[in-house]
């Protein structure tokens, strides 16, 4: 009996911790090129990049002025900065899922 109610909670916990995995995923990809969110994962990407060369590599912010009339021209780091700051923000919260899930 005792082993039942563990394994239906453990079951319940899994099916939790998927959906909330599935969530986070969906909200990163729907609202990655909205302009405030793709400016949060570049910076995410910058300090990423900046603390794994241990600052030997910087990419410069986001947030620099564009002169009215032209159109932005990301530059090959700047993507690289981006995606860097998806994939690691995605990667934090599957740790912290799944450092969650081996204590339940």
């Amino acid at each position: 009996m005792v082993d039942d109610i563990g394994e239906v909670v453990v079951d319940v916990a899994g099916v939790v911790l998927r959906h909330a995995g599935g969530l986070v995923v969906d909200l990163t990809v729907d609202h990655v090129f909205s302009r405030h969110t793709a400016r949060f994962f570049h910076g995410v990407g910058r300090r990423l990049i900046a603390v794994a060369t241990l600052g030997r590599k910087r990419i410069p912010s986001s947030l620099r002025a564009v002169p009215r009339g032209a159109r932005a021209r990301p530059r090959r780091s700047d993507w690289l900065a981006l995606w860097v700051g998806i994939i690691g923000w995605i990667a934090l919260f599957l740790g912290i899922g799944f450092g969650v899930a081996h204590f339940l």
